[in-house]
């Protein structure tokens, strides 16, 4: 592998390691914090996530081409999420700071795979 491609690996593994140190902190804190009712805008973020994630494997494996408009807005469903509950409840102050972390990690997944299918094209 050429050096360029593997420190675009390297990076690639980088962000999918703060994306998953992101959701293990957010599971250690449903744990040690009291239970408050689940936002609406914490399952639309996590659809939007997912569906970002499902792309991006579609367009690693060739089953989609890649397109920027496939994508919804991470961060746009993510202050949403900010915006909603109050941010005082320990909870949400822990989910707003952790989902941020994912928000920041997908987003950077993105920048990341497209840089690496360009880099094939």
């Amino acid at each position: 592998m050429e050096p360029a491609r593997l420190t675009a690996a390297q990076i690639i593994l980088a962000n999918s390691r703060r994306f998953l140190h992101a959701v293990m902190a957010l599971e250690a804190g449903i744990f040690r914090s009291h239970a408050v009712p689940a936002r609406h805008a914490f399952a639309d973020l996590a659809n939007a996530v997912d569906t970002t994630l499902y792309f991006l494997s579609a367009y690693l494996r060739g089953k989609a081409t890649p397109h920027p408009n496939d994508l919804p807005d991470l961060r746009e469903a993510h202050h949403a999420l900010v915006t909603s509950g109050d941010s005082n409840v320990e909870r949400y102050a822990l989910v707003n700071v952790e989902s941020d972390r994912v928000t920041n990690s997908v987003n950077s997944l993105v920048v990341d795979v497209f840089n690496w299918l360009d880099s094939d094209m």
